[in-house]
């Protein structure tokens, strides 16, 4: 009996483990709607897409956190984008920003949480690794503050409230220990204000707001309560 020849299908079946071996790369920056899409056609002749659903907006896709020029309104699509929430940004001082969140990446960099952007629109090194939400952040000379829901920030142990150097991402000395979630923060001269759920902070008893000193943590004798 004679055996089919496997020959015309081996052309075949490389192309299929060619094809199927490729890795599909994402385009971040492909235009999104606001709704659902419900159909697509392809226009060959003209080489358009045509799509239809419940939208009312079709637009470029810059998630979570986007660079405005400040005179024309303009989205920089250069900017790093983070792949969760972001709660606050603050300057750098250099151009740049540090932002805090919920995100565990930044420009495809692992970032949890915090991270920086330089002024233009990349992630830098500067990696403080809090191991959850960043809620508030305020800068004062080379030191950023945080303040959220974290545990562990900077490589130490530090309660809801940090001090990092904005150089390293290090975590200082100083350490408050908020009992609870600390959701903003001001700096204003030697003095760190400090607001959120908390009952105890800098040593003491605080409902929910405080003032810190900026140099040893201690809560200050201000207490509206």
């Amino acid at each position: 009996m004679n055996r089919p020849s496997l020959l015309p299908i081996l052309p075949a079946l490389l192309l299929a483990t060619a094809l199927y071996a490729q890795t599909p790369v994402l385009n971040e920056n492909f235009w999104v709607t606001n709704g659902t899409v419900e159909a697509v056609a392809h226009d060959e002749a003209n080489d358009l897409v045509y799509i239809g659903g419940s939208f009312t907006y079709v637009g470029p896709n810059e998630p979570y956190g986007a660079g405005i020029d400040e005179t024309s309104g303009a989205v920089d699509f250069s900017f790093a984008n983070p792949n969760g929430t972001v709660n606050t940004s603050v300057p750098d001082g250099n151009g740049g920003w540090f932002i805090g969140g919920g995100f565990t990446e930044v420009g495809g960099m692992p970032r949890n949480c915090l991270a920086q952007i330089d002024a233009s629109g990349q992630v830098t090194a500067w990696n403080p690794n809090a191991n959850n939400t960043v809620r508030a952040l305020a800068v004062s000379g080379g030191t950023v503050y945080a303040g959220g829901g974290f545990t562990s920030i900077g490589g130490q142990t530090r309660n809801n409230i940090a001090a990092l150097d904005a150089t390293t991402g290090a975590a200082t000395a100083w350490n408050p220990n908020a009992s609870g979630i600390v959701f903003a923060l001001a700096v204003s001269g030697g003095t760190v204000y400090a607001g959120g759920s908390f009952t105890s902070i800098g040593g003491q008893t605080r409902n929910r707001i405080a003032a810190l000193d900026a140099t040893t943590g201690a809560a200050t004798a201000w207490n509206p309560n």
